[in-house]
């Protein structure tokens, strides 16, 4: 079955969240300390995907690397300061909530998208921004097994990640696996000086070669897919992985995220993927 350029993109996107949602799970197992899991994950990350550039341009590879222009440089660094913030989230609050707040990254890149690149953003989306401040308010004061710090962490995680969005519209490339290569790598490099190896068991040694190769999978499809849908299409994907994340974590630790969370984080993520379908609609038409 031939499929059309826009299935691909769709298919792609939607491969990639769901690849990357055990993130949070494989954190909570592998257990070990903040700088450690950074090493190991980045590194894991890195390798995965130069070997999958390497794959993917063969002869063409080192080229991916020349041709990376400024936007691309910054989203590399982003990403690299953003996953620690992410991981750091995962270890001082609910996995609910860390997911819960940077599945609103669709909003703020609006949000930032009307001050930064003066795009108009419609009364629908401007509720949805309503909605999601105040479910996120409601998210953040439950009392339910989460820290103001580690909520404080998801939240500066979510605005990195909007600002890359930002700068993706802007990247002149055709793909970004070469870039996120460089951000695993560059995510190792700053960990290293802290990072306590010889208290890494086997188990938690493989767990995160596990995460660094479903991460790197996952980024790749997620920078693959603008290629054939838009952006902003690839954007409505993301609250998926609050969902399903939670979800594994409840169901495989037990991490039950208390029912207000859950019915916040449902508004949340509706109101985030309806606003989402419909701005596609209109664009389309």
């Amino acid at each position: 079955m031939n499929l059309s350029a826009y299935s691909k993109g769709v298919l792609l996107a939607f491969s990639g969240i769901v690849l990357l949602s055990p993130d949070s799970l494989l954190i909570r197992l592998i257990d070990t300390d903040l700088w450690s899991l950074m090493f190991l994950r980045g590194l894991f990350m890195g390798i995965c995907l130069l070997l999958l550039n390497m794959l993917l341009h063969r002869g063409h590879a080192l080229r991916q690397f020349v041709i990376m222009d400024r936007y691309a440089w910054s989203i590399i660094v982003l990403t690299a300061i953003s996953s620690f913030f992410f991981v750091a989230s995962i270890q001082n609050t609910s996995v609910a909530h860390t997911l819960i707040i940077v599945g609103s990254t669709p909003v703020v890149a609006a949000v930032l998208a009307l001050f930064l690149l003066h795009e108009k953003v419609s009364l629908g989306t401007w509720m949805t921004i309503f909605i999601v401040v105040l479910g996120l308010g409601v998210v953040v004061y439950d009392d339910q097994q989460s820290t103001l710090k580690g909520d404080l962490y998801a939240l500066i995680a979510c605005l990195l990640w909007s600002i890359n969005f930002l700068l993706a519209r802007l990247a002149r490339m055709d793909d970004m696996v070469a870039a996120m290569s460089i951000a695993g790598f560059m995510m190792a490099l700053l960990a290293v000086p802290l990072t306590q190896l010889e208290t890494v068991s086997t188990q938690q040694l493989l767990l995160s070669l596990l995460l660094g190769l479903m991460v790197g999978v996952s980024l790749s499809l997620l920078t693959l897919a603008p290629r054939y849908i838009l952006a902003a299409e690839v954007a409505v994907f993301l609250p998926l992985e609050a969902v399903i994340g939670s979800l594994l974590v409840w169901l495989l630790l037990d991490e039950y995220p208390g029912l207000i969370s859950l019915i916040a984080g449902v508004v949340i993520i509706l109101t985030i993927m309806l606003n989402s379908y419909i701005q596609i609609r209109r664009s389309s038409s």
